[in-house]
């Protein structure tokens, strides 16, 4: 067996059970929060203290997780999450957040309106920024609370690429708004064919 097919071979597996954890969802350690207290630039909207916010919410709600597995576009699994921690069931959305005080200055910011009248903000990364995250786009309604994120993250060397994309969706209101999120991961090893893989989660409220 070939250094290549076996790195290959791991790497799969690897995303596989990463995957895993994020579909079977987390059930230790219920008080947890989305990250560590850390300085913040402000230079966007606060990701970190909306994912904290909601998932200390839905934690209170008792919310499960209608979630949907599929791999190379195809359905592999679909069924409901219960008795999830929340915190760390939205815990990878956090890369995302592009307040770190090492990403200050790395984003040119573009404002908008779209046919809803809500404020469209995104954040392209500069050209030879040094980040991983490429793109961020908050969508704002008129009380300024995110309804919509979208955001793209890419790590590439000489020998593999990945490429996440990641979308919430929430409604106005209280704390607990969060209804759709979904991950999509492109992974590819040098001389492979890339895998692709997507975890979609529809918030179903407590009972």
């Amino acid at each position: 067996m070939s250094v290549l097919f076996s790195a290959s071979s791991w790497c799969k597996t690897s995303n596989l059970v990463l995957l895993a954890a994020f579909w079977m969802g987390a059930t230790s350690c219920q008080d947890e929060t989305i990250a560590p207290v850390m300085q913040s630039t402000h230079q966007a909207y606060d990701l970190v203290g909306f994912l904290d916010q909601e998932a200390q919410a839905l934690q209170q709600q008792k919310a499960a997780s209608h979630k949907t597995v599929s791999e190379a576009g195809a359905k592999k699994e679909s069924k409901i999450i219960e008795a999830l921690n929340w915190a760390e069931e939205l815990a990878p959305f956090a890369d995302a957040d592009i307040n770190k005080p090492a990403l200050k200055g790395l984003f040119t910011q573009t404002e908008s309106t779209n046919a809803l009248g809500q404020q469209v903000l995104r954040y392209q990364a500069k050209e030879d920024a040094a980040t991983n995250v490429q793109e961020v786009t908050y969508t704002l309604d008129s009380q300024d609370q995110l309804v919509r994120l979208q955001a793209t993250i890419v790590q590439e060397n000489m020998l593999f690429k990945t490429r996440k994309r990641m979308h919430l969706e929430a409604r106005s209101g209280a704390p607990g708004r969060l209804t759709r999120y979904q991950l999509d991961e492109m992974q590819k090893l040098l001389l492979m064919e890339a895998d692709h893989y997507s975890v979609t989660g529809e918030v179903v409220p407590g009972r």
